[in-house]
């Protein structure tokens, strides 16, 4: 039972130490391991709930260009925005604000679930999304693009 108990002490240990070690993104991992990525046109944006730290919100795209296999033609997702002044917002967190047309990159963990980065298109994005999704770096709920090596 002590060797139990002093096992599980050192090895949450390691892993705070090696985690304050990386100072990683979670964000940015998430993004990058998310199901859904593509290019795509907010469709519609839905109010969930108002809460202090932010507004809950259901956005709908439509697919213009799917990057990983099996992106539905339409799919959720689900995001945080400040939208009123006795809204503050909370320490860590990523707020995104889609408008209705707007075309996105987008990634979000599954359908329905949350978005994890949310970056306005452009037509440099739009090539490096298309031809070399490789070259995309995520970071605080955004994608950019790497250069070229």
């Amino acid at each position: 039972m002590k060797i139990r108990i002093l096992l599980s002490t050192l090895f949450v240990l390691v892993l705070t130490l090696s985690a304050q070690a990386q100072d990683t993104d979670y964000l940015s991992m998430m993004a990058q391991e998310s199901e859904i990525k593509a290019i795509a046109t907010v469709a519609n944006v839905l109010v969930m709930a108002n809460n202090a730290d932010g507004t809950l919100k259901n956005v709908t795209f439509k697919t213009v260009y799917a990057v990983t296999p099996y992106v539905p033609q339409t799919f959720v997702g689900g995001c945080k925005t400040l939208e009123s002044r006795w809204q503050k917002r909370a320490e860590g967190m990523v707020y995104f604000n889609p408008k209705p047309g707007q075309k996105v990159f987008v990634t979000v963990t599954t359908n329905g679930g949350a978005i994890t980065s949310l970056t306005p298109i452009n037509a440099e994005l739009d090539h490096v999304v298309r031809n070399e999704p490789y070259r995309l770096h995520y970071s605080h709920g955004k994608a950019s693009i790497q250069p070229r090596d």
